[in-house]
């Protein structure tokens, strides 16, 4: 792991330009700076949305290179949209990007937006490829992705460092155990906003498996009220409630009321193999049990122990799970139970903190 030394008081300022300024990679990041001690957390991060909220992140970044001149500067998710001018900026500074997702292979492999070999293509691989290699220190979320990125666009690997996205910690955590089986259902959990990497199709499928047994799903998602983002051609299921988009906090309480909670990702694309999803970091947290989609590398997920391992792409493989669930019940509190210990010990807000500390200390 690459380290940078400084001379000074270690002032940090995180930047922000998103349309969610408390997404949780954020919050759990910010939270993580705030626990070094010795250091000093600057933020220059928007308020607004639409247009309004890149001037706002800048003029807020200016103020902070003028006033306080910090050593270090961190550009958050989807960074990649004012990297330039954050880099002009800071320049003389360490900058860190925070690389979680490729806009090149979602637009490419996930979205389908545009053909291998064409000039969009070109353009895109060539604008992430140089924001990558103007970076000081490149974070993102998996080992997977760490790998991924190195070879994909030929950056150093000690150059990048993964970084698990941790969760809200004081809204995810624990929860009375809810009465198990109401109206004599085994209820399972599933929200999200429905990327191909969520694998719908096949929550959908396992649901259909499922059909005539006492399980119940309860699927939330979409990003805005009133959206339906379900396949229009889905099959009508008795078994299946679909909520629609649900505010954040009333999601603790929903994953709460469940038997069993869905974390993914199931739709075994590449993105999808590489991730690991943030409902699966909030479930842990809580003690729920979890179905998990297998990924390239090994977090430290054990099917049957702290979590429901699953490999992605398959109703049939998830449907089995949830009914292994369903006639073994009384092992499901115990699962909850190593899942959150799982997350204590390498996924928490302190195991952040801790990947990062080499990062600003001499």
């Amino acid at each position: 792991m690459q380290t940078v030394k400084s001379n000074g008081p270690r002032k940090i300022c995180y930047i922000l330009s998103y349309r969610l300024p408390d997404y949780v990679r954020s919050k759990s990041l910010v939270k993580a700076l705030n626990r070094m001690s010795g250091t000093v957390l600057l933020e220059a991060v928007n308020t607004s949305r639409g247009w309004r909220r890149y001037v706002e992140t800048l003029a807020r970044l200016i103020r902070c290179r003028l006033g306080e001149r910090p050593a270090f500067y961190i550009l958050g998710f989807r960074g990649y949209e004012i990297f330039w001018i954050v880099r002009l900026l800071t320049a003389g500074s360490v900058l860190v990007l925070d690389h979680m997702m490729s806009p090149y292979d979602s637009l490419l492999n996930e979205r389908k937006a545009f053909r291998k070999g064409g000039l969009l293509e070109k353009f895109v691989y060539g604008y992430e490829r140089g924001i990558l290699r103007s970076s000081d220190i490149v974070l993102t979320d998996t080992e997977s992705h760490r790998q991924y990125f190195a070879g994909l666009f030929g950056i150093p690997p000690e150059k990048i460092i993964a970084v698990p996205v941790g969760t809200d910690e004081e809204a995810f955590r624990p929860h009375p155990r809810a009465e198990s089986g109401v109206n004599g259902l085994f209820h399972v959990f599933f929200y999200g906003s429905f990327l191909p990497l969520h694998g719908i199709p096949v929550i959908l499928e396992a649901a259909r498996l499922l059909h005539g047994k006492p399980v119940h799903f309860i699927i939330a998602g979409g990003k805005r009220p009133g959206e339906d983002p379900l396949p229009a051609d889905r099959p009508s299921l008795a078994n299946v409630t679909h909520r629609g988009w649900v505010p954040y906090e009333e999601l603790p309480d929903m994953a709460a009321r469940a038997d069993l909670c869905l974390g993914g990702p199931f739709g075994n694309t590449g993105q999808a193999r590489r991730v690991i999803t943030g409902k699966t970091f909030q479930f842990l947290a809580m003690g729920k049990p979890v179905v998990v989609g297998r990924i390239l590398d090994d977090p430290g997920f054990i099917d049957r122990d702290n979590c429901l391992l699953v490999p992605q792409g398959s109703g049939e493989e998830l449907a089995n799970a949830i009914l292994w669930c369903l006639e073994n019940r009384d092992r499901l509190e115990d699962i909850g139970r190593n899942g959150r210990l799982l997350y204590d010990r390498l996924f928490s807000t302190e195991c952040i903190t801790q990947r990062l500390k080499p990062l600003f200390e001499s």
